[in-house]
């Protein structure tokens, strides 16, 4: 039973980061405040860890869509730069294009 609610929890952890990154995308977009795109990138990058450890620890073999495991690396890379990074930058078709696949992705699992 334990089992089971840490999973539950584990999963509306990784919704919170979704629903976080989809609230960023729609600031900037309204009020074109460039940092917020930072905080869509590290919610973004936390939920596709996320995802992946939570499919782990239920022993399952997640299907990563292609978009996500054509760009792990940069994906990674934005969990730092987005927070410690002054000159970090990030197009918003690029978190928009992001947040589609990783929230759709997250309705497969």
């Amino acid at each position: 039973m334990k089992k089971d609610a840490h999973m539950i929890l584990t999963k509306s952890l990784i919704k919170a980061d979704i629903i976080a990154t989809k609230q960023a995308i729609e600031y900037y977009e309204t009020n074109r405040v460039k940092d917020i795109k930072n905080v869509a990138a590290y919610h973004l990058q936390q939920a596709t860890e996320k995802l992946i450890l939570y499919g782990e620890s239920l022993g399952i073999k997640l299907n990563v869509p292609l978009f996500i495991r054509d760009r792990s690396i940069l994906i990674s890379d934005w969990e730092a730069g987005s927070r410690y990074d002054i000159g970090f930058s990030i197009r918003i078709d690029s978190l928009k294009k992001t947040y589609e696949v990783i929230d759709s992705w997250f309705d497969q699992v």
